[in-house]
């Protein structure tokens, strides 16, 4: 069994929903994490965005099972949203807690 972090990165205004979808498909802990984004790639800005120069984003990200991966991203798919999200797997290599 291969355990992923599967990371989504969409608008603030979006978070909410995508996160609702990604914990009731993995039932696992969703992180949400605020982010600016510089950079020259506009494809997904709001227009208020591509004035200001800067994308202000929610990375999400929910540890899960290879398979369960697609479901994930089709369940994200399905929200409401504003913008569209990108997305990135990251196979887990370890982990644990630490008392």
């Amino acid at each position: 069994m291969t355990r992923m972090l599967l990371t989504l990165f969409c608008g603030i205004d979006d978070a909410d929903q995508v996160a609702v979808a990604l914990r009731e498909h993995a039932s696992a802990p969703v992180h949400l994490r605020r982010e600016a984004v510089l950079g020259r790639d506009y494809a997904d800005a709001a227009t208020a965005e591509r004035v200001a120069g800067t994308l202000d984003r929610m990375a999400i990200e929910v540890e899960l099972d290879a398979s369960q991966v697609a479901g994930a991203l089709d369940a994200a798919a399905q929200t409401r949203r504003r913008l569209p999200f990108r997305w990135r797997t990251v196979t887990i290599e370890q982990g644990g807690r630490i008392e």
